[in-house]
């Protein structure tokens, strides 16, 4: 008597998102053991990320194109009238500019031989401070470009004493991390990023605060009135018991919470969503949301489906090198690791029951730096600015990869012997895309490759609501033919190149027949 086939429907696979901490044996279906090149969608999709393309492409001093550019970071400086500019830097030079770079040479004492610059907006000013060097100060008050250096700090003349990292806040710049003092938080006099020792100007020293010995300050947060200090393996919030005025009173700031026993090891990976700071400890990528309630501040590892992977890339990587980005347009966080060229994607629209990120992968791409500006992405890239969009990186294809958790389609005490996967994808008729199947742990998989014709086009497909995912996009079912081999677990993998179309998996059903009692 012949026997029933079993059923299994991974809807919305990788749902979840990518998790390579728990075992692939007992691994709830909703996430994936690899989702490369991906990003969740908002319909809760497994979609391919967009690709790159390079904006600017020619220097104003260079005839052909900017290879070798070798950019380090990005910044925006929206001026008084609302006027924005585009700043980029390499490790000896400044550009302004998206398409084609305008170089600007800033007037200072320094010979300036490195590019770890972080920037902040004041008062019609944009300052730039890195160790070692004199701040500078960017202005186009006038029809020229103005770009200057500016002695911080109380009796500071030399470059040595320059602050690492800066923060404008509170109608005021605070500053911190010099060469000689990792523990005192400068701030300047009100709406003056130039004015360190008048007026209201001052500093906060936390080393009478820390309890569990020294320790060092490597980035500067603003959140819910409050001034948050990240140190390695502490957070200090400070704050003046008012959360209502328009700036801080600095002369009632009073200490509001130590939280010992996590830290920020990368000054760069720190974001403000809005209702949140991001930030990267040595223990993976952190939220510190404040609970007003119960007045506290209970820390959530967002990371931690990869945290090992993350720990990993920590271990290996210059974390002064380390750069972030919060996206609200494309609701993500974005971690980028270049010396493993690696780019971790956290979706940011909802946390999961755990108050984990759902996260995904972008191996082997080469990223210096980010900037979020009104709903555009911008990257520093080795050849230039490139702007996150389309569907190649720089008109090559890259390749979108999802595999499964292993599976029994419910029946554990049986081999299974495939007969057909069914897969419902979104995407351009004429894409080619690969299902694999696998059994019993093992890496050899049995491959698929399939070509989507067309198929039921969306009401919206064309028109005024043709937007970029679904734009001549077709739903297809597509079935494999019969793999052989058999298994007690399975595992599906999907593939595709993509090459200047989205690519969305929104449905994979496995048919298998019953074999021998195990």
């Amino acid at each position: 008597m012949a026997k029933p086939l079993l059923a299994h429907t991974i809807a919305a696979p990788a749902f979840f998102g990518l998790n390579t901490q728990e075992s692939g044996v007992t691994l709830q279906e909703g996430f994936a053991l690899a989702a490369n090149n991906c990003v969740i969608d908002k319909q809760g999709r497994l979609s391919s990320r967009k690709g790159w393309s390079t904006t600017s492409n020619k220097l104003d001093t260079v005839v052909d194109d900017n290879v070798g550019l070798n950019l380090l970071g990005l910044s925006n400086f929206k001026d008084i009238t609302g006027t924005d500019t585009v700043l980029s830097w390499n490790a000896t030079k400044f550009f302004k500019g998206t398409t084609e770079l305008v170089t600007l040479t800033p007037t200072t004492a320094d010979t300036i031989a490195a590019g770890n610059w972080q920037t902040a907006t004041l008062n019609d000013h944009h300052y730039f401070f890195q160790r070692g060097y004199l701040p500078l100060v960017y202005t186009n008050e006038t029809t020229a470009d103005t770009f200057e250096s500016v002695s911080v700090h109380t009796g500071t003349t030399t470059g040595s004493q320059a602050a690492n990292t800066v923060l404008a806040a509170y109608g005021r710049l605070w500053t911190a991390d010099t060469t000689a003092n990792k523990t005192t938080v400068w701030f300047s006099d009100v709406l003056d990023g130039t004015d360190w020792s008048t007026g209201t100007a001052g500093s906060i020293d936390i080393s009478s605060v820390l309890t569990q010995g020294m320790d060092e300050i490597v980035a500067l947060g603003a959140h819910n009135g409050n001034l948050i200090i990240f140190c390695k393996d502490n957070i200090i919030v400070y704050g003046d018991g008012d959360n209502f005025q328009a700036g801080m009173t600095t002369s009632s700031l009073t200490l509001v919470e130590v939280i010992e026993g996590v830290g920020c090891v990368a000054r760069d990976s720190v974001q403000n969503t809005g209702e949140d700071i991001l930030f990267l400890s040595n223990t993976g990528v952190r939220s510190l949301n404040r609970v007003v309630q119960e007045k506290s501040l209970p820390m959530r590892d967002i990371s931690k489906n990869v945290r090992d992977d993350i720990i990993e890339a920590i271990s290996y990587e210059t974390l002064a090198n380390v750069k972030s980005l919060y996206s609200p347009s494309n609701a993500f966080y974005l971690l980028t690791f270049p010396e493993t060229q690696q780019t971790f994607c956290f979706d940011t629209r909802s946390s999961m029951e755990d108050g984990s990120f759902r996260a995904t992968l972008w191996p082997v791409i080469l990223i210096k730096g980010f900037l979020a500006k009104d709903r555009q992405v911008y990257l520093a890239m080795p050849d230039g600015v490139a702007e996150y969009k389309g569907y190649t990186d720089n008109g090559s294809s890259y390749e979108m990869s999802y595999y499964s958790s292993y599976f029994d389609l419910g029946a554990p005490n049986t081999n299974k012997i495939l007969k057909k996967i069914v897969a419902t994808t979104v995407g351009i008729s004429g894409q080619n895309f690969t299902l694999k199947l696998g059994y019993e742990y093992n890496a050899t998989y049995f491959n698929s490759t399939i070509t989507l014709d067309e198929g039921t086009v969306y009401e919206y497909g064309v028109g005024e609501y043709g937007e970029a995912e679904y734009t001549g996009s077709v739903l297809v079912n597509k079935q494999t033919s019969p793999a052989q081999g058999s298994g007690d677990v399975l595992q599906v993998g999907f593939t595709s190149e993509i090459n200047g179309s989205s690519l969305s998996l929104q449905k994979l059903s496995i048919y298998a027949k019953q074999g021998k009692v195990l």
